[in-house]
């Protein structure tokens, strides 16, 4: 689940039973379909749960089937809820039905639509709903993100402590589809001693966890341990999708972060991740602030420039070993000059 839909969920559950209607979208289906018993749970009263839920599934759902639903009152209760599934599925008529409910929906119906939208779906049904909805999209998250997504997502929703080695580890063996990492993540909270998930127990317990990963490289590379970065470079570019310009993109944002921290401290960090929607990514605020301490601002300055230099580059086909140990080089003699 992407952190912003995670969070808005929590405070949507937070306010009391949901009302209204709510689309919730994205390739994540585990993670979407979890949301959607979430909202349907919240919404009913269980002693009248079974006579006040009606589940439509987008290949069979009808458009009187659908009109029927929506227009029944509660029974017994204060809600009813419809939920419709698979809406990529819907016929038009049954979609028409839909867009026809939503702006008269009444205070006493919640409809919940949960889909994985086509790629470059042109179709209007899509945009009305997520206009006239409640709209969360589940999505795997920026590569740059997934350890601290799995950090939130192990305290949030399986009750463990997942160290950032670990999330890291985590990360670099499963990739960043969240249904995969979520299995993971439940499979380690399942195992975990005293409420936290070790790194050994992600080397024992997950396949292909990797010696080198890209973040604690990225980490080493910030913290200009230029040496151990150049030796861990070759297994790094051997993992599959690594590539110099994935890594650059990388270290340009770390080394951003860094920046901000030397300009305004942690708190201004912190801040910046607040407003730009990644508060997920606090854990690291500890880390860039103990690597600012070996950064100048004029020393930062140059290493972003020749990071940019080091990008144009490997998109012109130099080799990505290449790239990535000339730039290491240059920042390692940099790193000389400041002492």
């Amino acid at each position: 689940m992407s952190p912003t839909a995670e969070k808005r969920l929590e405070r949507i559950l937070a306010v009391g039973p949901p009302s209204g209607a709510f689309f919730l979208h994205g390739d994540a289906a585990r993670l979407r379909d979890e949301a959607a018993r979430r909202l349907v749970d919240a919404a009913l009263d269980p002693a009248t749960r079974d006579f006040n839920l009606d589940v439509h599934r987008g290949p069979d759902a009808t458009a009187e089937s659908l009109a029927s639903s929506l227009s029944m009152p509660p029974v017994m209760a204060a809600r009813r809820v419809v939920l419709v599934r698979e809406a990529e599925h819907l016929a038009p008529s049954a979609c028409t039905i839909v867009e026809d409910a939503l702006p008269g929906l009444p205070a006493d119906i919640t409809l919940v639509v949960t889909a994985t939208v086509p790629a470059k779906s042109r179709k209007k049904f899509w945009k009305r709903l997520a206009s006239a909805a409640t709209s969360l999209e589940f999505a795997a998250p920026r590569e740059a993100d997934v350890p601290g997504w799995l950090i939130e997502r192990a305290a949030d929703a399986h009750g463990v402590e997942l160290p950032a080695e670990a999330a890291e580890a985590l990360a670099s063996a499963v990739g960043r589809e969240p249904d995969l990492l979520d299995a993971e993540l439940a499979k380690l909270a399942a195992a975990a001693r005293d409420g936290r998930v070790q790194l050994e127990d992600v080397r024992a317990l997950v396949p292909d966890v990797r010696d080198v990963n890209r973040w604690s490289w990225l980490d080493a590379v910030v913290g200009r341990e230029y040496r151990t970065a150049r030796r861990q470079l070759a297994a790094l570019l051997a993992a599959p999708g690594e590539s110099a310009v994935g890594l650059l993109i990388g270290l340009v944002e770390a080394h951003l972060h860094v920046g901000i921290v030397l300009a305004g401290g942690t708190r201004r960090a912190v801040a910046e991740l607040e407003r730009n929607g990644k508060p997920y990514l606090k854990f690291k605020v500890r880390t860039w602030a103990a690597q600012a301490r070996r950064w100048s601002p004029p020393d930062l300055e140059r290493a972003l420039e020749l990071l940019l230099e080091a990008d144009r580059q490997a998109k012109t086909g130099h080799g990505d070993a290449a790239v990535l140990d000339g730039l290491l080089l240059r920042l390692e003699a940099l790193g000389r000059r400041a002492a």
